[in-house]
């Protein structure tokens, strides 16, 4: 079986620790996902294809077995890179499969022309819901047309539909219309990756962070529909004055966020990381007492950060929004809120940093549910898709 994975955005697989690459080129969860499906689907003896845009020129790699196609940019829209080559390319390789990765109009659009043209399952991933604000002017337009005119006939023409939890699918304003066609498959992690031997002090020390008090991390992007503004806010309120937030990421929100503050008066209490290395990760998970991924919009519909926390044996507060309750269950795992309430975040979070015992039990379910989100189970899943829409 030959497939072909069409994304806007694929890691360059020996630049994943890189600072420069990372600001040049779109890199989180969803192109992190496609890296892992696309390599395990090649430990599988497949034969994989990625087509995807360039930071440059044209360049063909190849990595693990995968055979990566990257088109030059011909402009860009926000972070986005959008290469007319991607249109054209593909049409002259032979494909048994074409998966896209949705909603992602400048590559889910030339899978739908192969498909089409060469009459070959389509199979779309619906990450998430491309959020109509927030963003520039010209970022936003964009959304609002492919929303309105393309996005519901790439997911009309689709063989199938994967979406992350199943409340997302019943949630999404976008999916209504296609639960005919809807599977659930979450997404993978590798819990080897987040095995670690050294303790919490000792990943402090390496990581430079305080040795003392309780950490909050977030891990991600600093992008408003991840809600960072609401865990500063939540931390003013917080009697633990020991307590500190750390941010692992970067993104256009850090100067507002810097800002806030010092506004606020907790500016001593909050660190910025900035980007972190993929081999950095785990430390980061290690260092911290307690996960929070307060996401405010549906453009958060599984937070692949909370399985990389609860891998690592972290309680996790997360909003309950999306297919967010179904990774994290309340009182299990972890413990949900309401979005954009800071009242309720600070006291979700005050509960665990008084109770270190509770921590420990909700870290400690966390992991044995973590172990039912490894990638070869979720691969499995998939490969048996591709073999029924053949």
């Amino acid at each position: 079986m030959r497939i072909g994975y069409f994304i806007g955005h694929f890691p360059y697989p020996h630049r994943l620790q890189d600072d420069i690459y990372i600001k040049k080129y779109a890199h989180g969860g969803v192109e992190m996902a496609a890296y892992h499906l696309a390599r395990h689907m090649v430990e599988k003896s497949e034969d994989v294809d990625i087509f995807t845009t360039a930071i440059g020129k044209n360049d063909e790699e190849q990595s693990n077995g995968l055979k990566i196609h990257r088109y030059a940019t011909s402009f860009k829209v926000a972070s986005a890179n959008v290469s007319f080559k991607l249109w054209r390319e593909p049409l002259n390789y032979e494909l048994d499969v074409v998966h896209a990765h949705s909603p992602i109009p400048y590559s889910d659009l030339p899978a739908l022309r192969y498909a089409k043209r060469y009459k070959v399952p389509f199979v779309v991933s619906y990450h998430f819901d491309g959020q109509e604000t927030g963003g520039s002017f010209l970022r936003n337009s964009g959304v609002i047309l492919y929303n309105r005119l393309f996005l519901s006939k790439v997911l009309d023409q689709a063989e199938v539909i994967l979406v992350g939890t199943r409340t997302y699918a019943n949630e999404s304003p976008h999916l209504k219309e296609f639960h005919d066609k809807i599977r659930v498959v979450p997404y993978g992690i590798n819990l080897k990756e987040f095995q670690i031997s050294c303790s919490p002090k000792e990943a402090r020390q390496k990581l430079n962070l305080p040795l003392e008090g309780d950490l909050i991390l977030f891990f991600g992007s600093l992008v408003p529909y991840k809600g960072p503004e609401v865990l500063i806010k939540a931390l003013k309120l917080l009697e633990h004055k020991s307590a500190h937030v750390v941010f692992a990421g970067r993104g256009p929100m850090e100067m507002d966020l810097r800002q806030l503050s010092q506004e606020l008066g907790v500016e001593n209490q909050v660190i910025f990381a900035g980007f972190v290395p993929e081999e950095l990760k785990k430390y980061y998970y290690r260092a911290a007492d307690i996960f929070c991924l307060p996401s405010v919009t549906m453009a958060e519909s599984f937070g692949i950060v909370n399985l990389e926390a609860m891998a690592s044996s972290l309680p996790v507060v997360a909003s309950r929004l999306g297919g967010l309750p179904e990774v994290v269950r309340d009182g299990k795992n972890g413990l949900l809120v309401e979005p954009k309430v800071v009242g309720d975040l600070a006291s979700k979070l005050s509960l665990l940093l008084e109770n270190p015992t509770l921590r420990h039990k909700l870290g400690k379910n966390g992991r044995k549910i973590a172990e039912n989100y490894n990638w070869d189970r979720v691969v499995d899943l998939i490969h048996k898709i591709y073999e029924e829409v053949l």
